[in-house]
């Protein structure tokens, strides 16, 4: 199986606090199937440009690189907090794609507005390089909540989604997120991992909740589309019905 999120890098974001947690997270994926994972620590552009950014990814690699579990292949990345707002040049951002793709993982802003800049910014970004953006964590943004539809048209200016697996057993994301899935808009899986204890990785209880749902086909296509994308194949989906909102409940 393929996580393509994930913050177990040590000591540069909210994820492993050092080498020790980082390999006993890995070897939590390990132990649930996961053998192929995206290293994705957080960039948020305010204290340091992609280079410097990239230098430091490079320098927490390192520590953990001689200690990796035999059977694991890995890749280096990140997370993009992406705003439409004072952002690096679309040329530099490339340079935070997952490694030896033209995807770049983009998280968008929890609590304000996503404004018709934020939009634009990013139909510009698509335009300039032909990346493509993977929307991160879709099911967490208050926006998504509110207006399901929002992401079609996402998939629309050429975006893929992807959801976290603990989604989709959360008591409360578990309803958007099986819409989703049900309308073909989970392109991407990824534990989003943080450490072993409150953001473990869930990925064997995940697959068994799709496979209780009826949907171990879904599953298995998914892996296969992250599996295509980091070998480098360009992904495309066709815009499904969207997702709407009634009476509190997702359909």
């Amino acid at each position: 199986m393929t996580d393509i999120h994930t913050h177990i890098l040590p000591d540069i974001d909210d994820g492993a606090e050092d080498v020790n947690a980082a390999i006993e997270i890995l070897s939590a994926e390990m132990q649930q199937g996961v053998k192929q994972i995206v290293f994705t620590p957080h960039y948020y552009g305010r204290k340091r440009s992609p280079a410097q950014f990239l230098a430091r990814r490079q320098a927490a690699f390192e520590k953990i690189q001689p200690l990796l579990p035999e059977g694991v292949e890995v890749r280096l990345g990140a997370e993009v907090y992406f705003t439409g707002i004072n952002m690096p040049e679309s040329d530099e951002l490339c340079k935070l794609a997952l490694e030896g793709t033209k995807y770049v993982l983009f998280e968008f802003p929890f609590s304000r507005a996503w404004t018709e800049q934020m939009f634009n910014c990013l139909n510009q970004f698509i335009n300039d390089t032909r990346y493509t953006p993977i929307v991160a964590h879709i099911e967490r943004y208050h926006e998504v909540w509110e207006n399901p539809s929002i992401v079609s048209e996402l998939v629309h200016m050429g975006c893929l989604i992807q959801v976290n697996s603990g989604a989709f057993l959360d008591k409360r994301e578990k309803r958007l997120a099986f819409a989703l899935l049900k309308h073909g808009l989970v392109h991407c899986l990824g534990s989003d991992t943080h450490d072993t204890i409150f953001r473990a990785p869930d990925y064997a209880k995940a697959k068994l909740a799709f496979e209780k749902a009826g949907y171990a086909k879904e599953w298995d296509m998914i892996q296969d589309n992250m599996k295509e994308m980091l070998s480098g194949e360009r992904l495309s989906f066709p815009v499904s019905r969207p997702v709407k909102k009634r009476f509190g409940r997702y359909v």
